[in-house]
């Protein structure tokens, strides 16, 4: 065999590696630090609807919060902060139903709208919410870097 079949068997064995991988799907991936982020199709305060996917390439902080939850909303303003400080994208989960009422919480905590989103069924059990809030942190290449 000589060294250009062996270097194109290999290039075809690293290709089907990659059409095999990407096409592994993330669906019920436990979400663990080093795992690749549930997809979670999101809505957005004007009831635009988006893929997290389609923020791959950026640093993500997704925090679900409630508007009756004083610390959540603290940990908000914080992590909107940091976001703004670290070029992350942000994205204020909201847990709660009331739309207008979490809009009107997030501009009195000097929060823009534009960061905010709402959890449904889907998004709380891609993202093992059963109670409370939960902060997940999402790197370039959607890989859960950490979880508060």
């Amino acid at each position: 065999m000589n060294l250009k079949h062996i270097s194109t068997g290999l290039m075809l064995a690293a290709l089907g590696t990659l059409w095999f991988t990407s096409a592994v799907s993330t669906k019920n991936v436990p979400l663990e630090v080093g795992n690749q982020a549930p997809e979670i199709s999101i809505t957005d305060n004007r009831g635009e609807t988006h893929l997290l996917s389609e923020l791959k390439g950026e640093d993500v902080i997704v925090n679900f919060w409630s508007v009756n939850d004083a610390e959540s909303r603290i940990e908000n303003v914080r992590l909107a902060r940091e976001a703004e400080k670290s070029g992350a994208k942000y994205i204020g989960m909201c847990i709660d139903s009331d739309r207008q009422l979490a809009a009107e919480v997030m501009k009195a905590d000097k929060i823009s709208t534009d960061h905010l989103y709402f959890a449904d069924r889907q998004v709380t059990d891609e993202y093992q919410l059963t109670k409370g809030t939960r902060t997940v942190k999402i790197d370039s290449y959607g890989i859960v870097a950490a979880i508060d």
